[in-house]
């Protein structure tokens, strides 16, 4: 344990370096697919620090690679730093966006790809100095609220990894043992006949008029499929004027469900309702995939070991500053708000109660086992790849969800802060473990292999060939 104390007394030594980066990022907010500067930044960092740099915008535009270390095994932990539109806020309890209408940090992931290059820094030095064998690597993955990362897995990126490790900021302090929705998001565009709607409405053929039925379609469709399974859609263009009768309308379709072998045959029919849509207007239809993820699979091997670290690495002390902050911040929410994002996460309800009373989460937890969270990550990709497991640290009040202003103006907060060190020791921690105990990884792979078995990885990306 003393030599794994090491990497918790360096990260907090080095504290001041991870959290000039976070609020670096959060006070510069990038969404998805435009995170020059946050990528650079990182990049930056990992070569001062001696990292090996592998750059992927052959592959996708900002994403990177830092290794350390050399040979097997070889462990990676993944980091993200996009913003969500919509969000800026400034460090209060009160909304009060920085830039009205601008981005900002909602889902806290200027913290998560912070606290996941602060953990492999701390092992690169072990690495250096011998104290372990084996290869380090923090993966830069842009775009996860656009779920960027099947286009990396499209490119085997992670395939020679023997673990992936990641975390995400929540309200609680717990092992993420909870799987999650599979998705994909189609854009279709429907085809018709222009026409003036007046004088000749006869001779046009309206692409609106299909793209209405499609949702009206959808919207019978939700009688006969899974209680658990979700579609949402926009409609993204719908003509130009009334008085012409639409050549041309689209919309987006993104459809859910808790496995990807149930997703398909649910979004089959998505597409079959478009295609009827097309037939009752005397338009075409066409589709193609914007983007999709698969579920994740949890691995409790490893959440176990996360669980272990998560005791081994002190608990954040607050001061009464932040306590009043987060109980400020947490009162704009009402109690049963709070209950339901704690509910959400696979918490009973007598434990969401008793969690309720607390401003900011002061325990750990291993809560979600057997749970599928209605929400998707790009995560889910990579862990049927490779064994991978994750952890939620207490970043935000207890019941704040992302996604929120709340959770940016608690991303950019000393609150935000801690949790982010206290992720960044507990990975490190696990990874030091891993390295130095290769059987925890055994064990990993054999319950990964007992769960897929010898089905090859096909990106969701790619999964509509052939419908």
């Amino acid at each position: 344990m003393d030599r794994k104390e090491a990497l918790f007394t360096w990260i907090q030594d080095n504290r001041s370096d991870f959290i000039r980066m976070a609020e670096t990022l959060w006070r510069e907010p990038e969404i998805s697919y435009q995170e020059e500067k946050s990528s650079r930044l990182q990049k930056s960092y990992c070569a001062e620090m001696g990292f090996r740099v592998q750059e992927l915008d052959s592959i996708q535009r900002y994403a990177f690679i830092a290794e350390a270390g050399k040979g097997k095994p070889i462990i990676g932990i993944l980091g993200e730093f996009d913003a969500l539109p919509g969000l800026s806020q400034k460090v209060s309890p009160n909304q009060d966006p920085i830039v009205p209408g601008g981005a900002g940090h909602g889902c806290g992931h200027n913290l998560l790809g912070t606290a996941s290059l602060a953990a492999a820094t701390a092992l690169k030095q072990a690495l250096d100095t011998g104290r372990l064998k084996g290869t380090v690597r923090y993966y830069g993955c842009p775009a996860e609220e656009q779920l960027g990362k099947p286009i990396l897995a499209r490119s085997g990126i992670f395939s020679d990894l023997d673990v992936a490790l990641c975390w995400h900021p929540a309200d609680i302090n717990t092992v993420a043992a909870y799987s999650t929705n599979a998705s994909i998001e189609l854009s279709f565009r429907f085809t018709g006949i222009p026409a003036h709607a007046a004088q000749v409405p006869h001779l046009g053929r309206s692409a609106l008029d299909a793209l209405t039925l499609m949702g009206i379609g959808v919207e019978f469709l939700r009688e006969h499929m899974s209680p658990t399974a979700r579609v949402h859609y926009i409609y993204t263009s719908g003509g130009e004027r009334p008085n012409i009768v639409p050549a041309q309308a689209s919309g987006a379709f993104q459809v859910r469900s808790p496995r990807m072998k149930d997703l398909l045959p649910l979004l089959k029919r998505v597409i079959d309702v478009a295609k009827g849509a097309a037939l009752m207007t005397g338009t075409e239809v066409s589709y193609h995939t914007l983007q999709g993820c698969y579920d994740v699979i949890p691995n409790s091997v490893l959440s176990d070991l996360l669980y272990q670290n998560m005791g081994d690495v002190p608990l954040p002390d607050y001061t009464a500053e932040e306590i009043e902050f987060a109980r400020s911040l947490a009162s704009t929410l009402s109690e049963d708000q709070k209950r339901n994002t704690l509910l959400g996460l696979g918490l009973d309800a007598k434990t969401a109660e008793q969690l309720l009373s607390q401003p900011i989460h002061r325990e750990i937890g291993y809560w979600g086992k057997g749970w599928t969270i209605p929400a998707s990550t790009d995560v889910g990709d990579v862990s049927h790849i490779v064994p991978t497991a994750q952890i939620n640290t207490a970043t935000y009040p207890v019941g704040i969800g992302s996604h929120t202003w709340q959770a940016t103006a608690s991303s950019g907060s000393s609150i935000g802060m801690k949790g982010m060190l206290y992720a960044a020791k507990v990975l490190a921690g696990t990874t030091w473990d891993l390295l130095e105990q290769p059987i925890w990884i055994e064990k990993a792979r054999q319950e990964f292999h007992g769960i897929i078995g010898e089905e090859p990885y096909v990106s969701a990306l790619d999964l509509l060939e052939g419908f």
